[in-house]
């Protein structure tokens, strides 16, 4: 393994049989898990982050991930503001070839976008077309996006398909469909784009991950560990147990159907798809609530509050698309993730 450590000015790539790629918002929860994934298919990248303290985590990510392979990639830092294009430009100037890009980077709270939109339309909208804009003017075509599944917003008690009618709701989801629509508008200038719509990312690797996301189940898992109230967002939805049912998908699984996906975006005979990834099961929140106490050992205080104004009541991806076009399948279910999840809380953080 070769970790490369100049700075975004004068990193180079010098491989020849090995797909070159430029990976935004590599120190997110996602990017983090899905960079060792990359090296081990041997993928050169340039990671981008605007996070400098999460790089040296990157590097170790890295160097194990390669520790029994033979063969060797390489990859690069970049602490880059996608919001500042002229310093996008710069670096892909500075790189080429680029054969590729996975854009994971922006800002990803439902919640939060509410009361402060502005980010969201800066770092989902504005970032992402100065990221395509640069991709055009340095003969990049190549484009996988990871959007949301917050687009779907009708409750319907079928498994959502691609072909559901998008209704965002929040700043969040919408800044991410304008960008998905953004991105597909500017095929008509030779750009080829995968959208990949996650649903609820969950789950850890092991005790080193960087970072497990701020997801409802790392949230009442803490709250388990220190003993603290769950606060339970209504439970009189028309579910089954009254509560929202939502489909969970671990990291793991996401980062390998991403790297398929990736494969199919860089062959030149395959046009571009949009799909849904998730695990394809649903789970309640009140199932979450009692497999947690179950998998702890521990007691849970629970209280009752109002439903969220913009909550969906059932949510469950179709996956029928993507496992047919990758030959890709979940392989870990919701016990996994809250295992897997529980053990990063009690040793995982650094």
């Amino acid at each position: 393994m070769i970790v490369n450590k100049a700075s975004s000015s004068n990193t180079t790539f010098k491989g020849i049989f090995d797909a070159n790629l430029l990976v935004t918002g590599s120190s997110g929860y996602i990017g983090s898990h899905l960079i060792p994934e990359l090296v081990s298919q041997n993928y050169n990248c340039i990671i981008c982050c605007r996070n400098q303290d999460k790089k040296d985590y990157l590097e170790r990510a890295i160097d194990y991930a390669n520790k029994q392979k033979k063969d060797k990639s390489l990859c690069s830092f970049s602490n880059i503001d996608l919001t500042d294009e002229s310093a996008l430009n710069k670096l892909l100037q500075q790189n080429k070839p680029i054969d590729g890009v996975i854009h994971l980077s922006g800002s990803t709270y439902n919640s939060e976008s509410i009361i402060n939109p502005r980010k969201y339309y800066d770092n989902n909208v504005l970032a992402s077309r100065n990221l395509i804009n640069s991709m055009l003017d340095n003969d990049i075509k190549n484009i996988l996006y990871v959007s949301t599944a917050s687009i779907y917003t009708n409750n319907v008690p079928y498994k959502v398909t691609e072909e559901e009618i998008p209704l965002p709701k929040t700043p969040y989801a919408k800044t991410k469909y304008m960008a998905e629509q953004m991105i597909n508008d500017y095929k008509v200038y030779g750009l080829k784009p995968f959208t990949i719509r996650l649903f609820n990312a969950a789950g850890a690797c092991g005790t080193k991950d960087l970072d497990i996301g701020k997801n409802v189940i790392t949230v009442l898992l803490n709250l388990i560990k220190d003993d603290r109230v769950f606060t339970l967002m209504g439970n009189n939805y028309p579910t089954f147990d009254g509560t929202c049912v939502k489909d969970f998908i671990h990291i793991d699984d996401i980062t390998k159907a991403i790297a398929g996906t990736l494969n199919r975006l860089l062959d030149k005979g395959v046009q571009p798809a949009t799909y849904n990834l998730g695990s394809g099961c649903g789970t309640s929140l009140g199932e979450i609530i009692k497999k947690s106490i179950d998998i702890t050992g521990r007691k849970l205080k629970l209280r009752i509050g109002d439903p969220l104004s913009n909550e969906v009541p059932s949510l469950v991806a179709n996956i029928t698309k993507i496992q047919a076009d990758i030959d890709w399948k979940p392989q870990k279910n919701i016990d996994d993730i809250i295992k897997s999840s529980w053990k990063w809380i009690l040793g995982g953080k650094k």
